[in-house]
């Protein structure tokens, strides 16, 4: 499993993605941020962060000013430290992140129908017919 992978899957779903659809998916990586900090147990952040996911999938006007080019560097930046501090922490605690990563994404493509995305009605990719859930537990390590 790697990023291309993962890239493949947003290149079917949304070929041709508009601004929209980038601040509906900014909105999305909130409420994974989100849902992380339930996790935690941290419900205060858990808390803002659901309503920072909602408003940028509501497409919020200051969404668009991540199209300016000083912008998008300090973004794509920050993205790539996600990704890098998310690998540290699966292995800090001893998940098979790789492992993980294939099996979402097999779960992803479950909610394709016909081979294409379903979307909600506010623009978000949703669970298909077929949808099945990912199956994580053999990823969590005994740590």
């Amino acid at each position: 499993m790697n990023i291309k992978d993962i890239k493949n899957w947003f290149e079917v779903a949304i070929p041709e993605p508009t601004i929209e659809q980038a601040c509906i998916q900014i909105g999305c990586h909130y409420e994974e941020v989100s849902e992380m900090a339930e996790a935690m147990g941290d419900d205060e952040a858990q808390h803002s962060l659901e309503a920072t996911a909602d408003d940028y999938k509501a497409v919020m006007d200051w969404c668009y000013n991540t199209a300016e080019r000083n912008r998008k560097v300090e973004l794509l930046d920050s993205l790539c430290d996600q990704i890098v501090t998310a690998i540290g922490v699966a292995h800090m605690l001893g998940m098979d992140i790789e492992g993980a990563l294939k099996e979402v994404n097999y779960s992803n493509h479950s909610k394709f129908e016909d081979g294409k995305a379903v979307f909600n009605e506010q623009g978000k990719i949703s669970k298909g017919k077929h949808y099945r859930e990912p199956e994580l537990e053999p990823f969590i390590g005994n740590k």
